[in-house]
C-alpha cells in the first residue's frame, strides 16, 4: 500500500484536475457504446457533456448536464493513477498550489501561487465585498494580506464571468474532497490512527480523538476510498443531482458568492 502525506494527496488531486481541466483533457470511457464524456467549467458551475455517437461530438446542440463536485471527484479518482503514472503532470514550486486563473496567467504562464482555493476564494469574497484581509496583528502577516487583497483586487476587476466561476469550483472541488476525506486524520489518545469502523463512526464529542496535522502520512488507496464510498454513499440516497439541458432555470433565485447568476454545487 502507497502511503502518502495528507496534504500532498490533496495538492496532488488539485493540480491533476487543473492539469485536466486548462488543456481541456478531462475525458473518460462512460462504459457504454464506447462512448466517451468530458467535464469542463461553464458559468453555472462543473459541466458533463457526452458524445452523440462514438467520436462525435454534437456542436449544435451538446449532449451536457450540470453536475455537483462530488460527481468531478469520482472520475477524477477512477482514472487519477493512470494519469499519473502515463503524464507528465506539473508541480506547483512548492506547497503552495493555487493560483488565479486569468487570461493573463494563460498567455504569460506568471502565476502568483497560494495555500489553497479556499484562501483564495476568502480573498476574493473580501474583495468583492470591499473588505480588506486582517489575518493577525502580527504586522508581517498584515503586510502580506494586504499585498495579496491588492493584487487580487487588480485582478478581479479585469476577470471574466467565467474566470470568477473558475475559482469558485477549484474552491468547490477542493473543500468537498477535504470533507470527504478529512477523517483520515483522526488519532486516538494516543496518537494512533483510528481503523475504519472508528472513523466512520466518530464522535465529535469524544475528547480523546482528535485530528492530526495536515502533513501526517495516509493510505493513498484509503484516500481514494474515501471519495469513492462518499459517492455510491449519494448515489444510493438520490443527492446526486443531474440537471438536464434545460439549466439554468431562469427562476431559479440562487447567486453565487461572487456575485454570478447560476450554481456551484
Amino acid at each position: 500500500m502507497q502511503k502518502v502525506k495528507y496534504n500532498i494527496a490533496i495538492q496532488t488531486y488539485m493540480e491533476v484536475f487543473d492539469f485536466l481541466i486548462t488543456n481541456n483533457l478531462f475525458v473518460f470511457d462512460i462504459g457504454e457504446d464506447f462512448l466517451h464524456s468530458r467535464i469542463t467549467i461553464g458559468e453555472y458551475g462543473f459541466l458533463e457533456e457526452t458524445q452523440v455517437r462514438r467520436g462525435i461530438w454534437d456542436e449544435e446542440n451538446p449532449q451536457i448536464k450540470l453536475i455537483p463536485a462530488i460527481r468531478v471527484l469520482k472520475v477524477l479518482t477512477d482514472i487519477i493513477d493512470d494519469l499519473l503514472l502515463k503524464i507528465n503532470i506539473p508541480t506547483s514550486p512548492d506547497s503552495q498550489y493555487a493560483y488565479i486563473h486569468d487570461l493573463k496567467a494563460k498567455m504569460t504562464g506568471q502565476k502568483s501561487y497560494y495555500n489553497s482555493y479556499q484562501e483564495l476564494l476568502k480573498i476574493f469574497k473580501s474583495v468583492y465585498n470591499g473588505q480588506e484581509l486582517m489575518y493577525s496583528s502580527d504586522g508581517k502577516i498584515v503586510d502580506i494580506a494586504l499585498l495579496k487583497y491588492r493584487q487580487v483586487s487588480d485582478k478581479l476587476a479585469k476577470m471574466s464571468s467565467l474566470e470568477k466561476r473558475t475559482i469558485e469550483c477549484y474552491a468547490k472541488l477542493e473543500e468537498e474532497l477535504i470533507n470527504y476525506t478529512a477523517n483520515l486524520l483522526l488519532v486516538d489518545e494516543y496518537g494512533d490512527p483510528l481503523d475504519d469502523f472508528h472513523r466512520r463512526t466518530y464522535d465529535s464529542a469524544d475528547s480523546s480523538v482528535h485530528f492530526s496535522d495536515k502533513d501526517s502520512t495516509v493510505d493513498w488507496d484509503d484516500f481514494k476510498s474515501c471519495i469513492i464510498d462518499n459517492y455510491e454513499y449519494q448515489k444510493e440516497e438520490g443527492k446526486i443531482n443531474f440537471r438536464g439541458p434545460n439549466f439554468p432555470n431562469p427562476g431559479n433565485p440562487y447567486k453565487s458568492e461572487l456575485g454570478l447568476d447560476g450554481i456551484t454545487r
